[in-house]
Protein backbone atom coordinates (compact mmCIF):
# COMPACT_ATOMS: atom_id res chain seq x y z
CA UNK A 1 0.00 0.00 0.00
CA UNK A 2 0.55 3.37 -0.66
CA UNK A 3 0.13 6.63 1.93
CA UNK A 4 0.96 10.32 1.84
CA UNK A 5 0.70 13.16 3.96
CA UNK A 6 0.46 16.67 2.40
CA UNK A 7 1.58 19.37 4.79
CA UNK A 8 1.08 23.33 4.89
CA UNK A 9 1.24 25.29 7.97
CA UNK A 10 0.29 29.16 7.65
CA UNK A 11 -0.72 28.35 4.18
CA UNK A 12 -0.46 31.40 1.04
CA UNK A 13 -2.71 30.74 -1.99
CA UNK A 14 0.45 29.09 -3.74
CA UNK A 15 0.96 26.71 -1.36
CA UNK A 16 -2.69 25.66 -1.59
CA UNK A 17 -2.25 25.39 -5.08
CA UNK A 18 0.86 23.30 -4.61
CA UNK A 19 -1.34 20.72 -2.49
CA UNK A 20 -3.48 20.41 -5.22
CA UNK A 21 -1.41 19.92 -8.35
CA UNK A 22 0.05 17.11 -5.81
CA UNK A 23 -3.16 15.72 -4.51
CA UNK A 24 -4.27 15.52 -8.12
CA UNK A 25 -1.00 13.84 -8.92
CA UNK A 26 -0.67 11.16 -6.53
CA UNK A 27 -4.39 10.50 -7.24
CA UNK A 28 -5.39 10.72 -11.22
CA UNK A 29 -1.66 10.57 -12.49
CA UNK A 30 -0.46 8.13 -9.96
CA UNK A 31 -2.92 5.75 -8.90
CA UNK A 32 -2.88 6.67 -4.71
CA UNK A 33 -6.34 5.86 -3.12
CA UNK A 34 -7.98 8.78 -1.98
CA UNK A 35 -8.63 7.17 1.88
CA UNK A 36 -5.11 7.18 1.65
CA UNK A 37 -4.03 10.30 1.88
CA UNK A 38 -3.99 12.74 4.59
CA UNK A 39 -3.91 16.64 4.11
CA UNK A 40 -2.97 19.04 6.42
CA UNK A 41 -3.60 22.97 5.56
CA UNK A 42 -3.58 25.91 8.18
CA UNK A 43 -6.89 25.89 9.82
CA UNK A 44 -8.44 22.57 8.10
CA UNK A 45 -10.01 24.56 5.00
CA UNK A 46 -8.89 25.49 1.86
CA UNK A 47 -8.68 29.09 3.18
CA UNK A 48 -5.08 31.13 3.11
CA UNK A 49 -3.84 32.56 6.21
CA UNK A 50 -3.65 36.31 4.58
CA UNK A 51 -6.37 35.48 3.05
CA UNK A 52 -7.77 39.42 2.68
CA UNK A 53 -4.22 40.33 0.86
CA UNK A 54 -4.43 37.45 -1.98
CA UNK A 55 -6.39 37.62 -5.26
CA UNK A 56 -6.56 34.25 -6.53
CA UNK A 57 -10.43 33.48 -6.23
CA UNK A 58 -10.92 30.68 -3.88
CA UNK A 59 -13.37 27.90 -5.53
CA UNK A 60 -10.82 28.06 -8.37
CA UNK A 61 -7.55 26.49 -9.31
CA UNK A 62 -4.98 28.33 -11.48
CA UNK A 63 -3.71 25.38 -13.02
CA UNK A 64 -6.61 24.51 -15.29
CA UNK A 65 -9.23 27.13 -14.19
CA UNK A 66 -11.59 24.49 -12.43
CA UNK A 67 -12.43 23.65 -9.06
CA UNK A 68 -9.71 22.76 -6.33
CA UNK A 69 -10.73 18.84 -5.23
CA UNK A 70 -8.35 18.87 -2.74
CA UNK A 71 -10.13 17.11 0.40
CA UNK A 72 -9.11 18.52 3.64
CA UNK A 73 -8.55 16.50 6.90
CA UNK A 74 -6.71 18.29 9.28
CA UNK A 75 -4.76 21.11 10.54
CA UNK A 76 -1.71 22.63 9.12
CA UNK A 77 -0.46 21.78 12.44
CA UNK A 78 2.15 19.58 14.34
CA UNK A 79 -0.60 17.60 16.48
CA UNK A 80 -2.79 16.67 13.14
CA UNK A 81 0.78 15.82 11.56
CA UNK A 82 1.32 13.58 14.34
CA UNK A 83 -2.20 11.64 14.07
CA UNK A 84 -1.64 11.33 10.63
CA UNK A 85 1.39 9.52 11.22
CA UNK A 86 -0.17 7.47 14.05
CA UNK A 87 -3.36 6.25 11.73
CA UNK A 88 -0.87 5.96 9.00
CA UNK A 89 1.22 4.21 11.35
CA UNK A 90 -1.40 1.88 12.57
CA UNK A 91 -1.67 0.29 8.79
CA UNK A 92 2.16 0.83 7.94
CA UNK A 93 3.41 -2.58 6.43
CA UNK A 94 7.05 -3.83 5.54
CA UNK A 95 6.15 -3.42 1.79
CA UNK A 96 4.56 -0.10 2.20
CA UNK A 97 5.28 3.37 1.29
CA UNK A 98 4.64 6.93 2.94
CA UNK A 99 5.08 10.19 0.78
CA UNK A 100 5.31 13.50 2.55
CA UNK A 101 5.27 16.86 1.01
CA UNK A 102 5.61 19.60 2.81
CA UNK A 103 5.14 23.43 2.23
CA UNK A 104 4.34 26.70 3.19
CA UNK A 105 6.97 28.73 5.19
CA UNK A 106 10.64 27.38 6.82
CA UNK A 107 12.81 29.57 9.12
CA UNK A 108 16.25 29.08 10.75
CA UNK A 109 17.46 31.27 12.71
CA UNK A 110 20.93 29.51 13.63
CA UNK A 111 22.55 28.75 17.22
CA UNK A 112 20.25 25.28 16.91
CA UNK A 113 16.77 27.37 16.43
CA UNK A 114 16.31 25.73 12.90
CA UNK A 115 15.20 24.56 10.89
CA UNK A 116 12.06 24.28 11.21
CA UNK A 117 8.36 24.23 9.98
CA UNK A 118 5.96 27.27 10.22
CA UNK A 119 2.56 25.99 11.55
CA UNK A 120 -0.55 26.45 12.61
CA UNK A 121 -1.77 27.95 15.04
CA UNK A 122 -0.11 31.16 15.46
CA UNK A 123 3.12 30.89 13.13
CA UNK A 124 4.10 27.79 15.50
CA UNK A 125 7.40 27.08 15.23
CA UNK A 126 7.64 22.93 14.29
CA UNK A 127 11.91 22.16 15.03
CA UNK A 128 13.45 19.49 12.66
CA UNK A 129 14.61 17.65 15.76
CA UNK A 130 10.29 17.63 16.74
CA UNK A 131 9.49 16.63 13.32
CA UNK A 132 12.24 13.76 13.13
CA UNK A 133 11.39 12.53 16.50
CA UNK A 134 7.30 12.22 15.00
CA UNK A 135 8.53 10.58 11.86
CA UNK A 136 10.63 8.09 14.01
CA UNK A 137 7.59 6.79 15.80
CA UNK A 138 6.51 4.62 12.28
CA UNK A 139 7.16 1.27 12.07
CA UNK A 140 9.35 -0.34 9.16
CA UNK A 141 8.32 0.09 6.35
CA UNK A 142 9.63 -0.36 2.96
CA UNK A 143 10.29 3.32 1.64
CA UNK A 144 9.86 7.16 2.53
CA UNK A 145 9.70 9.54 0.01
CA UNK A 146 9.76 13.53 1.28
CA UNK A 147 9.49 16.34 -0.87
CA UNK A 148 10.34 20.15 0.91
CA UNK A 149 8.94 22.90 -0.66
CA UNK A 150 9.35 25.32 2.11
CA UNK A 151 12.76 28.02 2.40
CA UNK A 152 15.85 26.69 4.50
CA UNK A 153 14.43 22.71 3.69
CA UNK A 154 17.95 21.47 3.12
CA UNK A 155 18.63 21.37 6.48
CA UNK A 156 16.07 19.06 7.47
CA UNK A 157 17.99 15.94 4.82
CA UNK A 158 20.38 14.33 6.84
CA UNK A 159 18.54 14.29 9.98
CA UNK A 160 15.28 12.81 8.27
CA UNK A 161 17.82 10.08 6.63
CA UNK A 162 18.55 9.46 10.55
CA UNK A 163 15.28 9.49 11.68
CA UNK A 164 13.71 7.62 9.38
CA UNK A 165 12.77 3.98 10.10
CA UNK A 166 11.90 2.68 6.16
CA UNK A 167 14.84 0.41 4.59
CA UNK A 168 14.92 3.13 1.78
CA UNK A 169 14.48 6.90 2.20
CA UNK A 170 14.97 9.80 -0.37
CA UNK A 171 14.03 13.71 0.76
CA UNK A 172 14.57 16.42 -1.84
CA UNK A 173 14.60 20.11 -0.59
CA UNK A 174 13.69 23.22 -2.42
CA UNK A 175 16.66 25.19 -0.81
CA UNK A 176 19.73 24.68 1.44
CA UNK A 177 19.66 24.76 5.16
CA UNK A 178 20.35 28.82 5.29
CA UNK A 179 18.65 29.63 2.15
CA UNK A 180 15.42 30.61 0.83
CA UNK A 181 13.13 28.73 -1.68
CA UNK A 182 11.05 30.77 -4.36
CA UNK A 183 8.33 31.00 -6.66
CA UNK A 184 8.26 30.71 -10.58
CA UNK A 185 9.28 33.68 -12.43
CA UNK A 186 6.53 35.86 -13.18
CA UNK A 187 3.87 33.63 -11.65
CA UNK A 188 3.79 33.73 -8.18
CA UNK A 189 0.80 30.82 -7.97
CA UNK A 190 3.73 28.36 -8.01
CA UNK A 191 6.60 27.34 -5.29
CA UNK A 192 9.19 26.74 -8.24
CA UNK A 193 10.86 23.24 -7.36
CA UNK A 194 7.71 21.69 -5.84
CA UNK A 195 5.69 22.06 -9.35
CA UNK A 196 8.31 21.15 -11.46
CA UNK A 197 9.41 18.10 -9.23
CA UNK A 198 5.73 17.20 -8.93
CA UNK A 199 5.07 17.74 -12.70
CA UNK A 200 8.05 15.13 -13.32
CA UNK A 201 6.73 12.46 -11.27
CA UNK A 202 3.45 12.80 -13.07
CA UNK A 203 4.52 13.81 -16.56
CA UNK A 204 1.84 16.32 -16.61
CA UNK A 205 1.97 20.25 -15.86
CA UNK A 206 -0.62 21.88 -13.90
CA UNK A 207 -2.19 22.55 -17.00
CA UNK A 208 -2.69 19.00 -17.93
CA UNK A 209 0.25 19.37 -21.01
CA UNK A 210 2.57 16.34 -20.92
CA UNK A 211 5.86 17.12 -20.56
CA UNK A 212 8.16 15.36 -22.67
CA UNK A 213 10.29 12.61 -22.46
CA UNK A 214 9.21 9.12 -21.49
CA UNK A 215 5.36 9.36 -20.01
CA UNK A 216 4.07 7.24 -23.03
CA UNK A 217 1.41 5.50 -22.25
CA UNK A 218 2.27 1.58 -23.05
CA UNK A 219 5.77 1.76 -23.05
CA UNK A 220 5.64 3.94 -19.87
CA UNK A 221 8.51 4.09 -18.19
CA UNK A 222 7.73 6.01 -14.80
CA UNK A 223 10.26 8.61 -13.61
CA UNK A 224 12.62 7.52 -10.55
CA UNK A 225 12.59 10.19 -7.61
CA UNK A 226 16.47 10.98 -8.36
CA UNK A 227 15.08 11.28 -12.05
CA UNK A 228 12.36 13.82 -11.09
CA UNK A 229 14.95 15.46 -8.54
CA UNK A 230 17.01 16.23 -11.48
CA UNK A 231 14.14 17.65 -14.10
CA UNK A 232 13.24 20.17 -11.49
CA UNK A 233 16.44 21.88 -11.04
CA UNK A 234 17.23 21.86 -14.52
CA UNK A 235 13.28 23.07 -15.62
CA UNK A 236 13.64 25.17 -18.31
CA UNK A 237 10.82 27.67 -16.33
CA UNK A 238 11.92 27.65 -13.02
CA UNK A 239 13.57 29.95 -10.10
CA UNK A 240 17.30 30.50 -10.98
CA UNK A 241 17.51 31.29 -6.96
CA UNK A 242 16.59 28.02 -5.30
CA UNK A 243 19.74 26.00 -4.64
CA UNK A 244 17.63 22.26 -4.34
CA UNK A 245 19.34 19.45 -2.45
CA UNK A 246 18.73 15.85 -2.23
CA UNK A 247 19.99 12.79 0.39
CA UNK A 248 19.53 9.05 -0.24
CA UNK A 249 20.08 5.97 2.38
CA UNK A 250 20.82 4.13 0.59
CA UNK A 251 22.23 5.49 -2.44
CA UNK A 252 19.89 3.14 -4.24
CA UNK A 253 16.94 5.31 -2.83
CA UNK A 254 17.04 7.73 -5.82
CA UNK A 255 15.86 5.02 -7.92
CA UNK A 256 12.61 4.23 -6.31
CA UNK A 257 9.78 5.33 -8.06
CA UNK A 258 6.06 6.66 -6.53
CA UNK A 259 3.85 3.36 -8.56
CA UNK A 260 5.82 0.65 -7.68
CA UNK A 261 3.04 -1.16 -6.34
CA UNK A 262 0.24 0.85 -8.72
CA UNK A 263 -0.80 -0.25 -12.11
CA UNK A 264 -0.90 1.67 -15.08
CA UNK A 265 -4.06 3.60 -15.97
CA UNK A 266 -5.70 1.73 -18.54
CA UNK A 267 -6.44 3.45 -21.88
CA UNK A 268 -5.38 6.36 -23.99
CA UNK A 269 -3.22 9.41 -22.95
CA UNK A 270 -6.03 11.74 -23.89
CA UNK A 271 -8.20 9.35 -22.30
CA UNK A 272 -6.51 9.79 -18.15
CA UNK A 273 -6.44 13.38 -19.18
CA UNK A 274 -10.48 13.57 -19.69
CA UNK A 275 -11.09 10.67 -16.80
CA UNK A 276 -9.06 12.94 -14.12
CA UNK A 277 -9.59 16.39 -15.19
CA UNK A 278 -6.14 17.28 -14.13
CA UNK A 279 -5.74 18.36 -18.68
Amino acid sequence: MRYAILLSGMSFRRHINGLEFCYRTLVYRLGFARENIHVLSYDRSLRSSREAGEVAPLAVWPGDQTPYRLQVTGEGSRTAFQSALETIGSKLGPDDQLFINTTGSGGNHGSGRGPDLIVFPNAHRYRCRDFCADLATLPPHRSLVVLMAQCFSGGFNEAVLDASPAASTFIASAAGETNPSFTLPNDLNWDSFQRNFIAALGGYDVDGVALSGTHRHGTRRWVTVGEAFECASTAPIRSPYDSPEYAARPDSAVNMTLVEDARAPSGSVSGIAAESGVG
